[in-house]
């Protein structure tokens, strides 16, 4: 897991090379379909991934975008009208047989369909219009890692490739900020130590972030057997602020933006209810109210933060998993492929 941390800045580098013509070409391709709706498909990693992809299409191109729940085609067997509709599945191995089915429905009833994934040659590949991959090598970790920042990426491609109004994004600059953001790993190992005992916690991230948020949570549970519940930071204060306790863990990321100010206010009500909070952040106020921080460079914008915010995230996982005496890359009842209808 920890090699794959780090093989990230230049798997996402490769990435944009090998992938920027296609992106570039299907985004025209696109454009002459009146596309009305997006709708995501995927589980796991690369469904966080997506809730991703869902705020940053959206911001971009001003087209409504969901999240599928793969169910309702595979189980309940609705017929949806998706003539009009981009229909894009998200998966590592490419294998999960209800995405893939859902993509092979999608297009039967009038979608134009995208698979993104690690594996060429797999079943996905089959069944969609387009096909764009990640281009890190095979994963052989469980938890994914560079698979799910090389999902993130491409969902940055093609988000550049349908923008309307000029809102486009630097996407280039990412491999550099990634590298940067593996600088942490030092400061990271001490932290955790820290963190040995911890057996419950919250992680809160907002907007683009918010993804981070169900991402950071995933890697604790599945490698550090950590029960991490995830929210929006809106969210958490319409209830859940309530199971907060003297010395209760609380991961916030907080990068800059529109969300910071709301994600400072809510760093302060846990300060007065002493909770332990953790900030993953540039901001050096909010830092400074937070129990401990993963101090991040400032330079970072907020459109261009979730990738290398969510690197420290995954050394947190990695390392406090070894403090724990646990092994990362075999978690318990874990596989790297899950199939499920």
């Amino acid at each position: 897991m920890l090699q794959e941390i780090a093989e990230q800045p230049a798997a996402l580098a490769k990435t944009i090379t090998e992938e920027r013509a296609k992106v570039e070409r299907l985004g025209e391709s696109l454009r002459q379909r009146d596309i009305h709706l997006i709708v995501l498909v995927a589980r796991g990693s690369s469904d966080n991934a997506a809730l991703f992809g869902r705020y940053l299409l959206e911001i971009t191109t001003g087209i409504p975008v969901s999240l599928s729940a793969p169910s309702v085609s595979t189980l309940y067997h609705a017929q949806l009208n998706l003539k009009h509709a981009l229909v894009i599945g998200v998966s590592q191995s490419g294998a999960g047989e209800d995405i893939n089915q859902v993509l092979e429905t999608a297009r039967e009833r009038g979608a134009f369909t995208i698979g993104i994934t690690n594996e060429p040659s797999s079943a996905m590949t089959g069944v969609v219009d387009e096909t764009l991959l990640m281009h890190g090598g095979k994963e052989r970790s469980v938890a994914a890692t560079k698979t799910f920042t090389g999902q993130m990426l491409l969902f940055y491609m093609l988000s550049a490739a349908l923008a309307k109004d000029g809102r486009t994004i630097d996407y280039q600059r990412i491999p550099e900020l990634a590298a940067r953001a593996l600088e942490q790993q030092p400061a990271i190992v001490e932290l955790v130590q820290r963190y040995v005992f911890m057996e419950n916690c919250v992680v809160v991230g907002r907007g683009l972030a918010y993804g981070n948020a169900y991402e950071f949570a995933l890697k604790l549970m599945e490698t550090c057997y950590v029960v991490a519940e995830r929210f929006s930071s809106a969210d958490f204060l319409h209830g859940p602020v309530a199971m907060i306790e003297r010395h209760f863990p609380v991961i916030l990321f907080a990068p800059p933006g529109v969300m910071l100010a709301g994600t400072k206010d809510l760093i302060k009500r846990l300060r007065e209810l002493r909770a332990d909070t953790l900030a993953i952040t540039g901001d050096l106020e909010a830092a400074a109210t937070c129990s401990r921080a993963i101090i991040m460079p400032r330079e970072i914008d907020e459109f261009l933060a979730p990738i290398p915010y969510i690197i420290p995230a995954q050394l947190f996982a990695a390392l406090l998993a070894e403090a724990k005496g646990l092994d990362p890359d075999a978690p318990r009842s874990l596989s790297k492929v899950t199939r499920t209808l």
